[in-house]
């Protein structure tokens, strides 16, 4: 039987600087949240050049100055044969793509498309354009314009070129070991006590410091998370059941560590029917029972939206409830794994309005991802919004070549000017901004500050 095949048009968009376009499907349709070479089909009696400005400007609000064909690829269906006609497009002036139908879309790198979740057939022509190199391209790709694919071609190497190059880290970047007499008793505490800590999952630069000083952050519900956020180094699968005994465990390594403050965060559990907020509060009560004087900062999932989960956790008053919303809304549906912007201001915002007096509400973000300037200072002004007082800025680092690669290295001085503007335009209690600072690094003393500018 002879498949029907369907002519697709896909624009082929590079920025000024050498990133190329790509857009997610929408939602609701085949493939939705696939990333894709944004276009569409060919409606009858229309040719390429009016099909690509028709879709490029329904999805994305783009005017197409100028387009050629490029390359044909044809992609097989169970039921049907798609041939997937690539066009180079320009773009006329001062024009800016925007989500129009609900998808997210990205200007990209090739070292950053390596990872994404492509459209089969997109991710089945760049691997059949490798062989463009060697001249033994396959049948079902056939050029149109040889110059024009050898461009893509040469972005495509790119990103192989960057990953045999990985770029030095910077001086203030790199950390000396010390504390290691401390640093083996605190992990022969946390082994004997079945304990884990987001210092070790997570590679956290600062692990000597903080286990030097006898702190550090406690891991809930195992190593395993059920998300793969791609800048995130704990690891992914399927995990086990929760351990009822681990909140009283904790408040006995607490205990035994003498901790006047102490971090709980978990790994996202959407497995669980309270994505494990139940467990979090337990440990928290558990503490203020075991150790009365010992404060407690809680760094949470965003519970898939779910307040009465958000509410399991504020009633066992922590000092401080906190939810990283890590990245500008472009970038999140990129960077973090099943996350939405806005359910996470959301989540913000009711933790900061129904929280107990006293309680703090905290967020952090990471730069050096792709984020501009002004992405990050509209962030800043939605988290100031939805009621969070107290921030964290760090930077990203990358922990394997699988996830998402480092756009660029923030100095510290351009911390320091984040801080400034984090807490004197923005008007948060307290903004922690440096290279190394994570989530958790130096807790007590920020929340001891946050707390006495509240004052």
């Amino acid at each position: 039987m002879t498949l029907r095949v369907l002519d697709v048009c896909a624009a082929v968009v590079f920025s000024d600087d050498g990133r190329l376009l790509l857009a997610t499907r929408r939602p609701g349709s085949h493939q939705a949240g696939k990333w894709e070479f944004p276009g569409g089909k060919v409606r009858p009696g229309e040719s390429l050049e009016d099909c690509i400005r028709r879709e490029a400007a329904e999805e994305l609000g783009l005017q197409i100055a100028a387009a050629q064909p490029m390359l044909a690829f044809d992609y097989a269906y169970p039921d049907k044969t798609v041939r997937l006609h690539f066009m180079r497009c320009s773009l006329a002036a001062e024009n800016a793509p925007e989500a129009r139908e609900g998808q997210a879309f990205a200007w990209l790198s090739a070292a950053e498309v390596g990872g994404l979740d492509l459209a089969p057939a997109d991710q089945a022509m760049l691997t059949a354009l490798r062989g463009m190199a060697t001249e033994s391209l396959p049948p079902e790709l056939r050029l149109v314009d040889r110059r024009l694919a050898e461009r893509l071609l040469d972005w495509l190497a790119s990103g192989q070129a960057a990953e045999r190059r990985p770029e030095p880290l910077p001086d203030w970047l790199r950390v000396p070991f010390s504390g290691g007499r401390e640093r083996l008793e605190m992990r022969s505490l946390l082994r004997n006590s079945q304990l884990h800590t987001v210092c070790e999952s997570a590679k956290c630069p600062n692990l000597c410091d903080c286990w030097k000083r006898r702190t550090a952050t406690f891991m809930l519900l195992g190593d395993t998370c059920t998300r793969n956020c791609r800048f995130c180094a704990v690891k992914h699968g399927r995990p086990s059941p929760p351990d009822p005994l681990e909140p009283q465990k904790i408040a006995e390594g607490i205990a035994a560590l003498g901790l006047r403050f102490a971090v709980l965060t978990c790994v996202t559990r959407d497995d669980l029917p309270d994505g494990g907020a139940g467990q979090m509060a337990a440990a928290v009560t558990a503490i203020h029972q075991r150790c009365p004087g010992t404060r407690v900062e809680v760094l949470c999932s965003d519970y898939g939206g779910d307040v009465a989960c958000v509410d399991l956790v504020l009633q066992a008053q922590p000092a401080v409830f906190g939810h990283n919303l890590e990245t500008v809304s472009r970038l999140t549906p990129i960077i973090r794994s099943h996350a939405d912007y806005a359910r996470s201001l959301a989540v913000l915002h009711y933790a900061a309005e129904h929280a107990a007096p006293g309680t703090v509400v905290k967020s952090g973000l990471m730069l050096g991802l792709g984020e501009t300037p002004d992405e990050v200072k509209q962030t800043l002004h939605d988290l100031k919004q939805a009621g969070v007082s107290m921030i964290t800025i760090g930077q990203y680092l990358r922990p394997t070549r699988e996830h998402w690669p480092v756009a660029r290295m923030i100095t510290p001085r351009e911390f320091d000017e984040w801080r400034d503007f984090a807490e004197n335009e923005v008007g948060f209690a307290r903004a922690v901004c440096g290279p190394l600072v994570r989530s958790s690094y130096m807790a007590e003393e920020a929340f001891d500050a946050a707390q006495a500018t509240r004052a």
